[in-house]
């Protein structure tokens, strides 16, 4: 490997333990007020600044090559909250290329044609999506076993972001889970999910590699696959829970969506999107409904006891499953 340069040394000296702005940040800032698709270092020695080059990329807007009904990421119909009323019919779509489609129609799902749909499909630019690759991430390897996922961005969460102004939070919350498994990967447990690296297309961040699982806890039991054995199933996720907070991190959104089960019944815990450092700032992705003691709006902050009342409600869960 070359050697860094000067202004990557000075950039990466400028953001070394500081929490606030983040490089994320800063480059999105830049990016926002350029209307540009990237940006990159100016190797200028003796600066006093951050200072960026934006590069301005034009693409034509096309929908994509081919679209089928099972490629679909979503199709659902959107209603309005207080009357019920029909809204819109959502729809989306990730290409081979890794390129995100979006699309709405005022129609319902059954009165919706294939063509129909692929026609209201516009690419997401990417960076609106996915947040930039950093080379001292872990690249996911090119050979890999069969029995991977990726996880990718919410795309349901596209058009609500989109309608608020607020698009920047989809790539921020991608690349908090990529800190979260960054951290994990150097301190495996045999219950917490195995990370293989970052998906990386056009200098992005287009996924996590994860191994894969068939039932999170939700739908094994749900589908009968088979019993779980409540003690050494609970031990198992204790364990993972604690091995998080000796780390001196917080799950923050433990619930039986989150558990995959193995082949061995065994649980692995997965969706590291709300962990954080035990007292930081949590970020748009904090715990769900049902599964926490209070409101949503009132879960601020991360806390190891998050994760112990989730546990709490589990095992009664598991008792009355």
């Amino acid at each position: 490997m070359g050697e860094t340069s000067w202004a990557q040394r000075a950039v990466d000296n400028f953001f070394k333990g500081r929490e606030c702005p983040t490089r994320i940040e800063c480059d999105q800032i830049a990016r926002s007020v350029s209307d540009a698709l990237d940006v990159y270092n100016v190797d200028t020695p003796g600066a006093m600044t951050y200072t960026v080059v934006c590069t301005k990329q034009y693409t034509i807007l096309m929908a994509p090559r081919s679209v089928t009904w099972d490629l679909l990421t979503i199709f659902e119909e959107d209603f309005d909250q207080e009357t019920g009323a029909f809204q819109h019919t959502t729809f989306a779509v990730i290409d081979e290329d890794d390129i995100a489609y979006f699309g709405t129609l005022n129609y319902r799902k059954h009165d919706i044609t294939l063509e129909q749909l692929t026609s209201a499909l516009t690419p997401i630019s990417d960076h609106d999506f996915f947040p930039p690759w950093d080379e001292k991430l872990t690249r996911a390897p090119d050979a890999l076993p069969p029995n991977i996922y990726v996880k990718r961005p919410d795309l349901v969460l596209y058009g609500v972001f989109q309608e608020h102004n607020a698009l920047r939070l989809i790539p921020e919350g991608l690349f908090e889970e990529v800190k979260a498994m960054e951290m994990l990967s150097q301190h495996p447990h045999p219950n917490i999910i195995y990370y293989y690296g970052c998906r990386v297309r056009r200098g992005r961040i287009t996924g996590l590699i994860l191994e894969r699982h068939s039932y999170t806890l939700t739908d094994y039991l749900k589908n009968k696959v088979k019993s779980v054995d409540k003690e050494p199933f609970m031990e198992a996720l204790k364990s993972a829970i604690r091995h998080l907070h000796s780390l001196d991190w917080a799950h923050n959104d433990l619930n039986p969506g989150n558990v995959l089960v193995n082949e061995a019944g065994m649980p692995i815990l997965i969706d590291f999107g709300s962990a954080r450092r035990i007292g930081t700032k949590l970020g748009t992705s904090r715990g769900t409904k049902g599964w926490i003691d209070g409101e949503i709006k009132d879960y601020h902050t991360s806390d190891y006891r998050h994760d112990l009342s989730a546990l709490e409600k589990i095992h009664t869960w598991l008792d009355k499953s």
